[in-house]
């Protein structure tokens, strides 16, 4: 993998015209710049490996549901929990950081929800389902912190969302999002938290390439923070989200422009900017003419949309300067 990553780079390099033509084909005689067979086999490998397990642990899930009526209980917790002993003695007897102890780490972490659900269907606990993706997340978060695994993060990651915007949804909602303002507000800062996790600490935990875990943090993060600012923009109860907007994005920004150079969060970023300016730009025209509020409007955004497309490219060819 690692030829991979240094062809990578050298592309790159050479899109933001750092490299040119002749010393892209001298680095080409030392470094491969297409993946050999063997690493195309080695990607298949982790492919479906993974997804068989993703599929087995799904199986089980949709197993018992489809016949719960035609099953014991007896017979239901010991097909569960076989599944989760299984898996948890695989990834105990593998060689530790191997592909099998994390695809099996994960296939632990998924039966455990099975038997989470199982465990408060049968008896009836009453309780409500934030606490079913709460319960599973915490039991885990060990599994986790040893897998070192991506796929291990990112479940544990739509869990914890899961969780807590299913908490919220218990408050107040609209469709999945919390309604009022400080809670969309404590959802948004909650996924900051997630972000510096994933930018700062994963790297730390033995997670290599983490930066699509971080572009999930990014947009869950962003998500409900320009929700909240585009409402902000018409109702005074929203102006605390529209205040905690413009302070996070201008740090986000000036973070991921200046600091480490990442072309994807940055369009996430200003195409959010654009979104909760044109909210802004309507609100004050809400009492204008409606045809040219209408063709502002229009203007404002194509205008905005095709300036932020050129800057974005412009930033995609530039040479990265990295400030320590």
């Amino acid at each position: 993998m690692d030829q991979l990553r240094r062809a990578d780079q050298l592309l790159q390099w050479t899109e933001q015209q750092q490299l040119n033509t002749n010393q892209l084909q001298q680095a080409a005689g030392r470094y491969a710049l297409q993946p050999a067979t063997e690493l195309w086999l080695l990607l298949a490998n982790r492919v479906l490996l993974f997804s068989s397990v993703v599929l087995l642990s799904s199986a089980l899930i949709f197993f018992l549901a489809h016949n719960w009526p035609l099953m014991h209980y007896f017979a239901k917790f010991a097909l569960a929990g076989a599944a989760v002993l299984t898996a948890g003695a695989v990834a105990f007897f593998s060689k530790a950081h191997s592909l099998l102890q994390r695809a099996a780490l994960l296939a632990t972490a998924i039966t455990t929800g099975a038997l989470l659900a199982l465990i408060g269907q049968t008896y009836q606990t009453g309780a409500d389902i934030w606490q079913l993706f709460a319960g599973w997340a915490a039991l885990i978060t060990p599994l986790v912190l040893l897998s070192g695994s991506r796929a291990c993060y990112l479940l544990w990651f739509l869990l914890l969302e899961l969780a807590l915007s299913r908490y919220l949804h218990t408050q107040s909602d609209f469709f999945w999002l919390p309604a009022s303002p400080p809670m969309i507000l404590n959802l948004a800062l909650a996924n900051l938290l997630l972000l510096v996790f994933a930018e700062f600490a994963l790297p730390r935990l033995r997670v290599k390439a983490n930066q699509a875990l971080v572009w999930l943090a990014a947009l869950l993060l962003i998500a409900p923070l320009t929700y909240g600012a585009a409402i902000g923009t018409w109702d005074s109860d929203y102006r605390p989200n529209l205040l905690a907007y413009l302070l996070l994005t201008a740090a986000l920004m000036l973070w991921y422009w200046r600091r480490r150079r990442d072309v994807l969060l940055l369009a996430l970023l200003t195409f959010s900017a654009i979104s909760v300016a044109t909210s802004m730009l309507a609100s004050v025209l809400e009492n204008a003419d409606e045809f040219v509020a209408m063709n502002l409007l229009a203007l404002f955004v194509i205008g905005s949309s095709t300036g932020a497309v050129i800057w974005l490219k412009k930033l995609l060819q530039a040479p990265v300067e990295t400030t320590v």
